[in-house]
């Protein structure tokens, strides 16, 4: 039965896992392209002339840039959930990363991540998964031995 509710666990973690690793690689190139244009290597570019539309290049720059690094930052948030999920070990971190991944602020391949988050959302409500989740609370704890009640 536990072997069979691990089984459940897998596509989905590794779902998430690759959602995970796509948001850092996306976040990463967007940061470094930036980089790149604000050193001046790609060539330089022109300002609109406009004010409106400098405010609103200048505005996108910094959301795009922000979005970005927010991605980079969450993206081992993400994979280190998507482990505890296939592990069937914490319950929370697994639910965290699911949901992060469908939120378009903090993972620049939300489209992708849209369907896999909630695929890993609606396995995790399942009863069985969750009872998964806390047979396997206590496995490999090594707390003492309780002594006896007549002690």
């Amino acid at each position: 039965m536990m072997i069979d509710n691990l089984q459940k666990l897998r596509g989905p973690a590794t779902a998430l896992i690759i959602a995970g690793s796509l948001n850092g690689m996306i976040g990463l190139l967007a940061l470094l392209g930036g980089l790149m244009r604000l050193s001046g290597i790609g060539g330089r570019e022109s300002l609109p002339v406009e004010d409106a539309e400098r405010i609103g290049y200048m505005t996108s720059t910094v959301v795009t840039y922000a979005m970005s690094l927010l991605s980079l930052l969450l993206a081992p948030v993400i994979i280190y959930g998507a482990v505890q999920m296939m592990k069937a070990k914490n319950y929370r971190a697994a639910r965290i990363a699911a949901i992060l991944v469908i939120i378009p602020f903090t993972s620049c391949c939300f489209l992708v991540g849209i369907p896999m988050g909630v695929w890993a959302l609606v396995i995790l409500g399942k009863p069985e998964v969750k009872a998964a989740f806390n047979s396997n609370a206590w496995v490999g704890n090594n707390y003492p031995p309780q002594p006896p009640q007549n002690w």
